[in-house]
């Protein structure tokens, strides 16, 4: 990107290096939109910030700043997940900036309290409601802007009246009401993104664990470098067409994932992707990559024994050992 472009829309999420609240290093990826280009990615060690919780904001300040600061940029538009720190770093140092939510996000966890809920006494006729809750949210943010507040139809008949819907005034009605409508969800739901969200990140993500798995550990320039390539990757094949057969009919490919609980999911079939930017910079990365500032290892702040000292110290809590 160059310096005299303006008003960019950024999609920004973290991810780090192992499952848990004890990862070494967070990666925080800033993709343009609606380009779905990433144009920054920020890696930052736990110990740089006093630890793994601070390094998803860590990362994203870091990644404004260059783009703001030392590039230049305009940025008009901020989309992430629901992080707490971020959204009070956002509403108190780029006040000019409009920092939406993305939608999947918000779903997500309200279905895991509609999921909660609907085990309760009394609430069970609840599951068969939760598909039809999460879509209405999806539909509400994506199809509905202020000025519409509430439905237009009138009272509903015939079909849709016979739905089994739920009593009112119930137990259940009643926890579902107070559920709906707390603070938390409301804040979330004005400031969910109707335009573009960060589901190509998640996608990115994915991409990162073939070059970075997480149940292998990697020097700060390994992660790094195996991050840079990952990028240089998913960009070369972020614009990927949809496949067709001879007679020009689109192709499209039907899973069952685990989490849908019997349910499928339809997804394009893409093109094959391509690796020739690869070849080139898999031997010749290391001449780009700046890592002259490279954190010290999370064991540098602590004082290593010699060998007989710790022997020497050594106990067991056997007798015969």
């Amino acid at each position: 990107l160059l310096p005299e472009q303006r008003g960019i829309v950024l999609a920004g999420d973290g991810r780090s290096d192992s499952p848990g609240h004890s990862a070494k290093y967070g990666t925080y990826t800033m993709l343009e939109l609606p380009a779905n280009v990433i144009i920054d990615m920020q890696l930052v060690q736990s110990n740089e910030i006093g630890g793994a919780s601070h390094m998803e904001k860590e990362g994203f300040i870091r990644s404004v700043n260059f783009l703001g600061t030392q590039q230049g940029l305009d940025i008009d538009v901020i989309i992430t997940d629901r992080h707490v720190q971020l959204r009070k770093w956002i509403r108190e140092n780029l006040p000019d900036v409009q920092h939406l939510l993305d939608v999947w996000h918000v779903a997500k966890g309200l279905r895991k309290k509609l999921v909660a809920l609907s085990k309760e006494k009394d609430c069970t006729d609840l599951k068969e409601w939760i598909d039809s809750i999460i879509k209405h949210l999806y539909w509400s943010v994506m199809s509905t802007d202020s000025l519409f507040p509430k439905c237009e139809h009138k009272r509903l008949r015939g079909r849709a009246a016979r739905k089994k819907w739920l009593k009112p005034c119930s137990t259940l009605m009643v926890k579902l009401e107070k559920l709906a409508t707390t603070t938390y969800l409301i804040r979330d739901l004005k400031q969910a993104s109707n335009r573009e969200q960060t589901s190509s990140l998640e996608a990115f993500h994915s991409l990162l664990n073939h070059y970075a798995p997480k149940m292998y550990a990697f020097s700060y320039e390994g992660q790094l470098c195996r991050g840079l390539l990952a990028v240089m990757h998913f960009n070369e094949n972020s614009g990927r067409t949809q496949q067709s057969t001879r007679s020009g009919e689109l192709q499209y490919a039907v899973s069952l994932p685990k989490w849908k609980k019997g349910g499928h999911t339809v997804r394009k079939v893409l093109e094959e992707p391509t690796f020739g930017k690869l070849y080139f910079f898999h031997f010749s990365i290391n001449l780009y990559v700046d890592v002259r500032d490279v954190p010290p290892p999370l064991s540098g702040e602590y004082q290593r024994p010699t060998k007989e000292t710790a022997v020497s110290q050594f106990k067991s809590r056997y007798k015969s050992t």
